[in-house]
């Protein structure tokens, strides 16, 4: 691809989330609540039918991204395991850690409540697990996503793939957030499926 292609893909991806941001942010505390709590729903239905999947993977919610708490929640009470991943800004990676409690938490990078180390297992370098539940604020039917610009999923799918893992990518949105098509360069990581208020659709 060249210099001038890829300059034009990332300006236009800057003002897809500057508009996408806007349009989160106007949604209604109500409505973020209810529609969180459904997409909540539909994912513990569909892993309820996979009880192969023990390990899930879950980001934890930050301004007016749609929230996994009922789904992590959901996890714990069902005895599933509940992974969070601490972002390091140095190298954009993240290291992942065994969430047994909000508790746990503390502030971390970007203002964005993480794992507290002194309190949370550190899980080993490479390890991926059986779902992985990805934020971001725009998707698209196709597997499309457009994240907030620093690549740590980017980065951390990539690694796995080296490494031979293979988990099911679902990301985690609004309806609001769904267009019809995102922009995407080769090393965006591509999502196996999609979860709004309205259901999962798999790619």
């Amino acid at each position: 691809m060249a210099d001038n292609e890829k300059s034009q893909i990332k300006a236009e991806k800057q003002r897809i989330r500057a508009d996408a941001a806007k349009v989160r942010d106007r949604l209604s505390k109500q409505d973020r609540a209810l529609w969180s709590g459904l997409a909540c729903g539909a994912l513990s239905q569909w892993l309820e039918a996979h009880p192969e999947l023990h390990e899930i993977m879950c980001y934890v919610p930050f301004r007016s991204e749609l929230d996994l708490w009922p789904l992590m929640d959901w996890l714990w009470s069902t005895g599933r395991e509940v992974i969070v991943p601490r972002c390091h800004p140095l190298d954009r990676s993240m290291t992942l850690y065994r969430l047994q409690s909000p508790a746990d938490l503390m502030e971390g990078a970007y203002g964005i409540r993480e794992p507290d180390p002194a309190k949370c297992e550190e899980l080993p370098q490479g390890h991926v697990p059986d779902s992985i539940i990805v934020p971001g604020i725009r998707f698209d039917r196709m597997g499309g996503r457009m994240g907030y610009g620093g690549g740590y999923y980017d980065r951390f799918a990539e690694r796995a793939g080296e490494a031979g893992k293979h988990a099911i990518w679902i990301g985690a949105a609004f309806e609001a957030q769904v267009a019809e098509k995102v922009p995407m360069q080769e090393h965006d990581l591509k999502m196996n499926g999609i979860v709004t208020e309205s259901g999962i659709h798999f790619i």
